[in-house]
């Protein structure tokens, strides 16, 4: 192995040398739409007349078709779209005249997930899953090849099959689970 390839098989980005990645600037919905130039207009009023002539025909294929009529239209065709084109111009300017762009002070109101704080207690368990902790190595037993949505979808028909008096006995621990929770939490709180 040469020098080179040895300094290339050693090298290792750190953290702070990986590069990041750049959100994408949330785009503001109240902003004008851009003024279209001539081309993007002819391609508009033409690509379903190409799509309909060319069946089957790709998004590329329509392009490149669209590109070479617009480059082959006489000067009159021409001068019409460009006309067009800055008529839309002048209606886009004229909408941004009155348009005022959010201050970087606004946040854009996203949900996020709050952090859970590792010191809150346990949320209480369902009966569901209380008897889904109980049956899962057993399913897991009888089911090897079974994937993890299966195993879930057996553990589901297993309890609507279970009958009253083992379903009451779920349900009591699941009550208690839930009284601990509210116990806990409530010593939680008093805590802050």
């Amino acid at each position: 192995m040469s020098s080179d390839e040895d300094s290339l098989n050693n090298h290792y980005i750190s953290e702070d040398e990986a590069p990041k990645k750049k959100r994408k600037a949330k785009k503001d919905p109240n902003k004008p739409k851009r003024n279209m130039s001539a081309f993007f207009l002819y391609s508009n009023a033409n690509r379903a007349r190409i799509k309909e002539e060319n069946e089957g025909i790709g998004f590329g294929e329509v392009a490149k078709i669209l590109s070479k009529e617009f480059k082959e239209i006489s000067a009159d065709e021409r001068a019409k779209w460009d006309a067009l084109a800055q008529k839309d111009k002048e209606r886009y300017l004229r909408e941004m005249e009155g348009y005022t762009p959010p201050s970087d002070d606004e946040e854009v109101v996203t949900k996020k997930k709050k952090k859970k704080d590792p010191n809150a207690p346990k949320r209480n368990m369902s009966a569901y899953f209380l008897y889904s902790q109980e049956i899962r190595p057993t399913i897991r037993e009888q089911n090897p090849d079974a994937a993890f949505g299966d195993i879930a979808k057996l553990i589901s028909k297993a309890f609507k099959e279970l009958s009253e008096s083992e379903r009451k006995r779920f349900d009591d621990l699941a009550a208690a689970d839930k009284e601990r929770y509210q116990k806990a939490m409530a010593a939680y709180k008093a805590g802050y």
